[in-house]
C-alpha cells in the first residue's frame, strides 16, 4: 500500500506511443465476461465479491448492500471537491451507457435494463473505485473491522467484479485536475498499480489495450519465458491437455533432484529486470529445480482462480502465467508428502497451516483448466526432469546416497563396514587355505 506517486515513470504511455494508440481506442465489445460454469462450479466462492460490488453482475446482492451507502458518502465528497453536480457526471456517463453496456455479458439484471438505474451505477461504482486509486490506502475502512479493508482490494481484482478501463479514465478525468487525457491516462495506471502494489515490469507485451483494472494488473506479470507473438498463436489449434505428465516432488527427491526456494527480492533477470513467483529454472548440471516461494494463505485459491479465469477467456491474446504456474505445481504435488517437501526446502510457506490443505487446493485450481503444450511454459524444465528420471542409474544413485550417505558420517561407517567386510573375506581365505595345508 502507498499513496499515489504521480512521478513515477509512466510506463503505459510510452506503449501507447510506440504502439499508436490512444486510451479512447476501440476494442472488442464484450470485454468483461462472466466465469465460465466449468471453472464456477469448482468453487463458487472464489468469483463472489464479499463486501463491494462494481459493475452489473453483482449489482445489489444483499450481503453488498452496507458499502452502497458508503459509495454516495464517497460521491458526496467528490461532489464537494470537484464542484460538479451528480447530473454532470450522469451526462457523461450516458454519452458511454451504451458502449459500456456491450462490454457485458447479456441479460444483465432486471433493474439495470433501465438506463438511468445503468448510469447510476456507472457513476456511484466508477467514482467509487477512482477515488480509492487517488487515495492510494484503506485506511478509512479499518474501523469496519481489517477483514473489509483486506477484502476489498480483492473484490476491485475479481473478473466479474469490473467496469471497462475507459469508464474509470472518463471519471478520473472529471475529477482530478486538467492537465490533459494522455496525462490523466498515465496517472490513472501508474496510481492503480501503486494502489495495487504492483511495480510495473521492464518489458511490455499486450498491454497496449486495458480491459479493467484486473487486465491492468495482470499485465504487470512477466516471466522469463515469455512466448513470442507466434508461439502464443499456436495456442488455438493446440488448445487441449497435453499427454504428457511429470512425476511429484518426493518422486523427483527419489530421482536425485533437488529442490530450492529463492526469495522473490534477491531473484534478477539481466533482460526483464525484478524476478517473480513464476521464475522456475531447473539447473541441469546440479539437478536442482529452483522455485520462488510461494506464501499460501486463505487468499491465495481466490487470487490464482480468477487470474486463470481471465487467462482463459484470452487464451490467445494474453500469457497463460497462472494457469501454466498451477498445472505445474498440480504436477508436483499430488499427495501431502510432496507439500512437506517442498516447505522443508522452503519453496511453500504455509500459512494455512495444514499440508492436506494446500494439497487439495493445488489440485482443485487444476481442475477444468485447458492449457497448451506448445505454450506451456515449463515444457522445457518437465522435458529435462523426466528425461532424467528415465535413467535408472539415477534413481539407484539418489537412493544408494538416501540410505546410506544421508548424514556426515554415513562415508565413515560405509567405509568402516567396507573394511570389515574385506578382512571378513581374508580371514575366510587364510582359513580355508590353513585348512587345505593341514590336509595335505
Amino acid at each position: 500500500m502507498g499513496s499515489s506517486s504521480p512521478e513515477r515513470t509512466p510506463w503505459h504511455c510510452i506503449i501507447e506511443i510506440e504502439h499508436g494508440h490512444s486510451s479512447s481506442q476501440e476494442i472488442s465489445p464484450t470485454i468483461i465476461f462472466k466465469v465460465p460454469r466449468r471453472l464456477r462450479e469448482v468453487n463458487e466462492r472464489a468469483y463472489e465479491p464479499n463486501v463491494i460490488s462494481v459493475g452489473p453482475y453483482h449489482y445489489r446482492k444483499p450481503h453488498l448492500a452496507r458499502m452502497e451507502d458508503i459509495k454516495k458518502r464517497w460521491f458526496e465528497e467528490i461532489v464537494e471537491e470537484t464542484h460538479l453536480g451528480l447530473d454532470q457526471f450522469r451526462k457523461e456517463m450516458k454519452h458511454l451507457e451504451r458502449k459500456t453496456r456491450k462490454c457485458y455479458e447479456q441479460p444483465l439484471p432486471p433493474d439495470l435494463e433501465d438506463e438511468e438505474k445503468f448510469v447510476d451505477m456507472m457513476v456511484y461504482d466508477g467514482c467509487f473505485v477512482v477515488q480509492l486509486i487517488r487515495k492510494g490506502h484503506l485506511c478509512d475502512f479499518w474501523k469496519l473491522g481489517l477483514h473489509v479493508s483486506r477484502d476489498i482490494r480483492g473484490d476491485l481484482l475479481l473478473l466479474e467484479n469490473q467496469l471497462p478501463f475507459f469508464v474509470l479514465l472518463k471519471l478520473y478525468g472529471m475529477i482530478e485536475p486538467n492537465p490533459g487525457p494522455r496525462r490523466h491516462f498515465c496517472k490513472l495506471v501508474t496510481s492503480a498499480l501503486v494502489f495495487f502494489d504492483r511495480d510495473p515490469p521492464n518489458v511490455h507485451r499486450n498491454t497496449a489495450s486495458i480491459r479493467h483494472l484486473l487486465g491492468l494488473v495482470h499485465s504487470t506479470f512477466y516471466h522469463s519465458l515469455l512466448p513470442t507473438q507466434a508461439e502464443i498463436a499456436r495456442r488455438e489449434e493446440n488448445f487441449q491437455i497435453p499427454p504428457y505428465t511429470m512425476p511429484s516432488a518426493t518422486e523427483l527427491e527419489d530421482a536425485g533432484i533437488h529442490f530450492s526456494g529463492v526469495p522473490i527480492q534477491n531473484m534478477q533477470n539481466q533482460n526483464q529486470g525484478k524476478g517473480n513467483m513464476f521464475d522456475i529454472t531447473f539447473d541441469n548440471s546440479t539437478k536442482e529445480l529452483k522455485i520462488p516461494i510461494l506464501a499460501v494463505g486463505d487468499s491465495t485459491e481466490r487470487t490464482f482462480r480468477n487470474y486463470m479465469a481471465y487467462e482463459q477467456l484470452f487464451a490467445w491474446e494474453v500469457p497463460n502465467f497462472f494457469v501454466d504456474y498451477v498445472v505445474f505445481m498440480d504436477k508436483l504435488i499430488n499427495t501431502s508428502k510432496d507439500v512437506e517437501l517442498l516447505r522443508k526446502n522452503e519453496i511453500i510457506v504455509n500459512l494455512l497451516g495444514n499440508n492436506e490443505a494446500v494439497t487439495q487446493m493445488f489440485n482443485k485450481l487444476g481442475h477444468s483448466v485447458y492449457y497448451s503444450p506448445e505454450g506451456f511454459y515449463y515444457r522445457d524444465i518437465a522435458s529435462q526432469v523426466n528425461e532424467h528420471c528415465k535413467r535408472k542409474r539415477n534413481i539407484w544413485k539418489a537412493k544408494l546416497k538416501k540410505d546410506y550417505f544421508n548424514t556426515p558420517w554415513s562415508p565413515i561407517l560405509f567405509l568402516a563396514a567396507l573394511v570389515l567386510l574385506l578382512l571378513t573375506i581374508l580371514q575366510t581365505i587364510f582359513s580355508v587355505l590353513s585348512y587345505y595345508h593341514q590336509k595335505q
